[in-house]
């Protein structure tokens, strides 16, 4: 079957745009693999210290975020509840610290924090 010259022009259109998308999608794997190297090489290794009696920390655990793993130091924090003229009442609230850092830097962070429960006892 012989395509009429409208239909031409469209499969032309249309390998264009298919060309288009797949430069588009290489920018976007160039952006994420930029992305990915900063976090690498700036956040991962990137020193912190934690004042863990200050901070009222409870657990350091390892899990998922935003496609990576992620340490996550579970803490509480007093938050003003109720206000009145002369008095504010505070809560303890649960509250998460999520960390990029690498997994030896997350077992260093679990070491800190047991021996820092140990010390509390």
């Amino acid at each position: 079957m012989i395509l009429g010259f409208a239909n031409k022009i469209e499969m032309s259109n249309l390998k264009d745009e298919i060309e288009n998308l797949k430069r588009e999608n290489n920018n976007l794997r160039q952006i994420n693999d930029d992305y990915n190297s900063v976090l690498n090489e700036e956040f991962s290794t990137a020193s912190f210290a934690i004042d863990w009696d200050a901070m009222k920390a409870f657990s350091v655990e390892r899990n998922w975020g935003n496609g990576r793993p992620v340490t996550i130091i579970g803490y509480m924090i007093s938050e003003a509840a109720v206000h009145t003229e002369d008095n504010v009442t505070y809560k303890d609230v649960v509250r998460e610290w999520t960390l990029h850092c690498s997994a030896v830097k997350h077992e260093e962070l679990v070491k800190e924090f047991n021996t820092w429960k140990a010390k509390k006892k």
